[in-house]
């Protein structure tokens, strides 16, 4: 395989913090959110990726996240406690706390009663049902806003932390226990808790800002250690799933760990200072063990998956949840999607070469510049959700929270022009999901309408406008929120997955009501699929599950393929382990044999004509044209490798055919996400 690669670099993401996060160990998932408010629903059971994203709103603000069962709730500024729809990705119900502005919450062992804690000093509680949530109680006025608090293992106590203060409630009455007061740095200034855990047999963790980790007696109310850990304010602690080792990070961004160790003389319970982690260089604002992992993250915006021993680091960057990247073959155009506006480039032709033959890795100029043809903002700056483009560029659809807006867009002597389309498009509606066919004549649009999914198509005639096709629910394939979306390149089937590991297939060349269309389920596999892509000629269906399984599907045989079947259970240890997801698959146009696949950092070519690997073989790098292992101690001497990786990347966003011969790879620079953070905390350093 031989081709010219465009490398894009120009896609400037402004990276988004991330402020709290939360898990839920039965589905493996973990809610993120960021600074602008938007949640994400991260699962993490294999390679995490983001399942969904619900976006957030300007006048809103999120404070604390929560996962009850799998209910997901937050809480902000606007004093509400609000319940999602992880359907519909949006707000279900809000029920309002007494107090003002909600800091935090906490749900009891036994996800019953919901604690929240209020600007006025104020402790809420609410009984959980299956429907909403209940008010059951307020707690006696503290002084002070109250910015964190933990319910006791028995569900019988509230532990609470303020200015100066952690105090200890008793859950039934209301009334406060204990009041605990925290040391000062500086007499006026005074220290604030900002978190707190509780260990195994009730003792209370608390972090502070003047970077003291401390543990206190819940019982007596006395301060049992005290550990200066951190050169500033302590923002997040968490604790091992066996509840022996705490983990605490903050503006100072090293995690550190302290071991529960029991003192052989006394019998005592002592927590002894361990390892340190150095994985981020900004703020640290939220921790989380799951799955013997430690996640953590903050202002930098990456999602940090750790672990010792081994000592392993994998830093998912702040990107939005693809696709965000739409090439344009025919007019030579790229789409770019940021949180709140688009942008249309319009990428420069290769010189042609006075060269008869050019080695591998030979760079080639380029006749002309690369040139920004449109910048598209969101009315009233909402974040888009999904957006779609012609091949010639001349339609452009994009989707918010509220609306959907349909342009005509062309150049005319060098001047962009841009106008509304009246379409059938309902305007006043959510489109979560949007994609045009291989051939841009049909436009799906996948919404969530009165509880069901509803997959719609458009046309688009000659006088280039998007009239109603037809539409049909999956419901009866049991698809609750559509995942990945893909037309076959002759347009004739649509193939929708979930991420409860449903994927199927719809003949949409005929009638589309429920009595006369074609649909059918692929067999279910136990992990959901990151990637998936329909071969030219072939109508072969590639997927690639979240634990970096392949299959190939036969659309017309309704059956896997033979190169299918022959690679289960032979796919190599050191692909099954990679830590980022599949997330595009595109084809060698001129060799049906060649998939290409990417992650974060490496494209990858398999080649169905080579012979089949084993597990034990290495993943082998192709260099100037010539196969290279990646382990100097590889066994393999093969020199033809089923999968091979052809380049590395930074941050790979996408790759893509722009022609027969030349690519096209979308790439966000690390070094662009981290020019625009606030600047670190300073410390003095040893001879510095």
């Amino acid at each position: 395989m031989s081709c010219k690669i465009h490398n894009v670099r120009f896609y400037n993401l402004e990276p988004k913090s991330i402020t709290c996060f939360s898990y839920e160990p039965r589905s493996k998932k973990l809610a993120v959110t960021r600074n602008d408010n938007s949640l994400e629903i991260w699962n993490i059971g294999n390679a995490p990726f983001i399942e969904s994203t619900i976006t957030g709103q300007s006048d809103t603000s999120i404070e604390a996240v929560l996962w009850i069962d799998s209910r997901l709730f937050t809480c902000g500024l606007r004093g509400m406690i609000t319940e999602y729809d992880l359907t519909t990705l949006s707000i279900k119900y809000e029920v309002a706390v007494t107090g003002g502005a909600a800091w935090c919450m906490d749900i009891d062992n036994n996800q019953t009663h919901l604690a929240v804690g209020t600007e006025d000093g104020y402790i809420n509680t609410f009984l959980v049902t299956e429907e909403s949530l209940i008010y059951e109680k307020i707690f006696d006025k503290q002084k002070g806003r109250i910015l964190c608090l933990k319910w006791d293992n028995a569900g019988e106590m509230i532990f609470s932390g303020s200015t100066d203060t952690v105090r200890v409630w008793n859950a039934t009455s209301g009334h406060a226990i204990h009041k605990m007061q925290v040391a000062r740095k500086e007499v006026k200034k005074e220290t604030i808790v900002w978190c707190l855990a509780v260990t195994m047999d009730n003792m209370i963790v608390s972090g502070d800002s003047r970077g003291v980790l401390s543990i206190w007696d819940s019982n007596m109310g006395t301060l049992i250690e005290a550990h200066e850990s951190h050169a500033a304010d302590i923002l997040s602690i968490t604790m091992s799933h066996d509840k022996n080792v705490i983990y605490c990070a903050g503006v100072d961004p090293v995690i550190r760990t302290f071991s529960k160790v029991v003192a052989k003389s006394t019998g005592r319970i002592q927590w002894v200072r361990g390892i340190e982690r150095r994985l981020h260089v900004h703020d640290v604002r939220a921790l989380v063990e799951a799955g013997g992992k430690l996640y953590s993250a903050g202002v930098d915006g990456y999602l940090a998956q750790s672990s010792y021993p081994p000592r392993v680091l994998v830093k998912y960057p702040p990107l939005l949840q693809p696709p965000c990247i739409y090439v344009c073959s025919k007019s030579r155009c790229i789409l770019l999607r940021y949180h709140n506006f688009l942008e249309l480039w319009r990428l420069g032709d290769i010189a042609k070469s006075n060269t008869t033959f050019e080695r591998p890795g030979h760079l080639y100029p380029l006749e002309d510049e690369p040139v920004k043809l449109l910048q598209l903002k969101s009315k009233l700056d909402e974040n888009i959700i999904s957006c779609a483009i012609t091949r010639d560029s001349s339609i452009i659809v994009y989707s918010t929270e509220s609306h959907i807006r349909v342009f005509n867009f062309n150049v005319i002597q060098g001047h962009a022009q841009l106008n509304k389309q009246d379409s059938d498009i309902p305007l006043k509606k959510k489109v979560y999901k949007m994609l045009f066919s291989a051939n841009s004549k049909i436009l799906a649009t996948v919404s969530n309408e009165e509880g069901k999914t509803v997959i719609t198509l458009y046309t688009l005639n000659k006088e280039h406008y998007l009239s109603f096709h037809g539409c049909f629910t999956t419901d009866k394939e049991d698809i609750k929120t559509v995942g990945l979306l893909c037309f076959s390149p002759d347009n004739k089937y649509l193939i929708c997955s979930d991420y409860q590991s449903h994927i199927i297939a719809y003949n949409i060349e005929g009638d589309l009501s429920p009595e006369s269309l074609q649909a059918w389920l692929l067999p279910k596999y136990t992990c959901p699929p990151t990637a998936m892509a329909i071969q030219k000629d072939t109508n072969n269906l590639v997927i690639v599950y979240s634990d970096h399984k392949i299959v190939e599907y036969s659309i017309p045989k309704r059956k896997y393929t033979e190169f299918s079947n022959n690679l289960q259970g032979r796919l190599p240890n050191q692909w099954l382990a990679r830590p980022f997801p599949i997330t595009n698959i595109a084809f060698d146009q001129n060799n049906e044999n060649i998939i290409i696949m990417h992650d974060d950092t490496t494209v990858f070519v398999i080649n169905k004509s080579s012979d089949l690997p084993c597990s034990t073989t290495k993943i082998a790098k192709l260099e100037n044209g010539y196969c290279k292992e990646e382990s100097s101690t590889s066994s393999s001497t093969s020199s033809q490798h089923t999968i091979q990786v052809v380049k590395k990347y930074k941050h790979l966003v996408h790759l893509g055919w722009m022609s027969s011969s030349e690519l096209i790879a979308v790439e966000v620079n690390p070094t662009s996400l981290c020019e625009k953070l606030p600047p670190t905390l300073k410390q003095k350093w040893f001879g510095m």
